[in-house]
């Protein structure tokens, strides 16, 4: 870009993102200040996934408990199933105004409430109605779990510190189709469910005290 009289500008110099210095070992994530989050995170991880997958690997099961033939819960499944590609969309309006942290613990009460009303239903309508209201809590649950958990660490240890605590999640989902089905053949849907809510208050009881705030804060800023 030049003046009208031919001088030419001087070039704006780049902005750069400065990065605490540090180690980038496995051990720094297992030591503070790192330790408490990842404790968090690890707590997190497990338990939300034994309630979200007990949940979703398991609706049409849980439909013919509560004395739904098999046709109408596969029908009733596929009605439920259709929120998940569509929450996450509407939620794209609210993900970066509410607080990262608090998303979470507004999806883990809202499976644990919902999930236990499911339990107590009977008729098609309520069915499918509960049925949509837990999977949209376990879906707004997931999204903001997984870039709340890429926001904790600096870049230089980032990847595999998510990589760490995100394997105990696939740890848990081995586990949670033992566990419902276990839960389900002695206590039912309402025994079921029950589990769901405990796990899901684990991690409220995680997040809401122990989690860092995120919101409006650069990476740098919030990985400190």
């Amino acid at each position: 870009m030049r003046r009208e009289t031919g001088a030419e500008l001087p070039l704006a110099a780049p902005v750069k993102m400065q990065e605490t210095p540090g180690s980038s070992g496995f051990g720094e994530i297992l030591r503070p200040p790192y330790l408490r989050r990842t404790c968090m995170l690890l707590a997190l991880n497990i338990f939300q996934a034994l309630g979200f997958y007990g949940f979703s690997n398991w609706v049409p099961a849980l439909l013919t408990s509560q004395g739904v033939g098999f046709v109408k819960s596969l029908q009733y499944s596929f009605v439920i199933a259709i929120v998940y590609p569509l929450t996450p969309l509407l939620c794209t309006f609210i993900a970066d105004r509410i607080e990262r942290k608090w998303q979470i613990v507004i999806g883990a009460a809202g499976t644990a409430v919902f999930g236990l009303l499911f339990s107590r239903q009977s008729a098609a309508t309520s069915l499918i109605v509960f049925g949509a209201l837990v999977t949209i809590s376990n879906i707004v649950l997931s999204y903001s779990y997984h870039a709340y958990q890429t926001e904790l660490y600096p870049t230089r240890i980032r990847a595999r510190a998510v990589g760490f605590v995100y394997s105990f999640s696939r740890l848990a989902t081995i586990l949670s189709g033992f566990v419902i089905a276990i839960a389900l053949r002695d206590f039912g849907t309402t025994g079921v469910f029950v589990f769901i809510a405990s796990c899901m208050l684990v991690v409220v009881l995680s997040v809401g005290p122990f989690g860092p705030r995120t919101r409006g804060l650069t990476l740098e800023e919030a990985s400190r």
